[in-house]
């Protein structure tokens, strides 16, 4: 026999979920940006949710790390922090190799054009001219690559930090000159490698757009607080 106290727990997960991930997209596409405070009493009623799902979501991204409580203020988007950025981008490029390794075997050319169509939608100059769907528009071209590889423990496991990186970079869009030119010209080396099913160009090309990424986002954030003065052994392309 179902309790109501059970018929209530089984409405609010599904609420719950819904406002974490409208609230992680948010937080992800920069909508919400980094330090950004948030009420859970607004918060709540901006949702039409109970203070329950809404605490619920609340702490389903802490655990995550894209927010914090803090005492006496209340929850605040995690700051981007030049440590935070490093640790992100540092994971990203170990990780990279064995993704591309996975999407040269097992991703179709429809998924390699369908990333093509959504890096060139990630770029605010590019968007005017694209003809991408509403849908397509709003994907994310990082999550997208990790679900390429075809192998779900990979996925799995890659997909968390894909969001993050994400992240990093939607940030770095929002200032002048992020996506210079050394930066365009190796994201397009890399697509170029990934339709010839070329793995080591791939590989190459999509770690110098990490160290490119990884330097324009250093000095973005040159101001901050951080362990390391630079994050990741950035190399910078010529």
């Amino acid at each position: 026999m179902t309790t109501m106290g059970d018929g209530s727990q089984s409405k609010a997960r599904p609420m719950s979920d819904k406002a974490y991930e409208t609230l992680r997209d948010a937080i992800v596409s920069c909508e919400l940006a980094p330090g950004t405070w948030i009420k859970a009493a607004e918060l709540s009623e901006s949702l039409g949710l109970g203070r329950t799902p809404t605490m619920q979501a609340l702490q389903r991204l802490e655990a995550a790390g894209f927010a914090r409580p803090v005492k006496r203020k209340g929850w605040q988007v995690t700051p981007m922090t030049l440590q935070n950025v490093h640790d992100i981008l540092e994971a990203f490029e170990l990780t990279a190799p064995s993704l591309v390794v996975l999407i040269i075997r097992n991703a179709t050319d429809e998924q390699i054009a369908t990333f093509a169509e959504l890096v060139t939608a990630s770029s605010p100059a590019d968007r005017s001219a694209s003809a991408l769907s509403p849908d397509l528009m709003k994907a994310a071209p990082i999550r997208y690559l990790v679900q390429m590889c075809g192998n779900p423990v990979m996925t799995e496991m890659a997909l968390p930090l894909a969001t993050h990186v994400e992240r990093v970079f939607r940030f770095g869009l929002l200032h002048d000159n992020f996506l210079d030119r050394v930066h365009v010209r190796w994201r397009s080396a890399f697509l170029e490698a990934l339709a010839a099913r070329d793995e080591k160009r791939a590989r190459e090309a999509l770690l110098k757009v990490i160290h490119v990424g990884a330097a324009e986002l250093h000095r973005i954030l040159q101001g901050a607080e951080s362990i390391r003065s630079v994050p990741l052994n950035v190399e910078r392309a010529s």
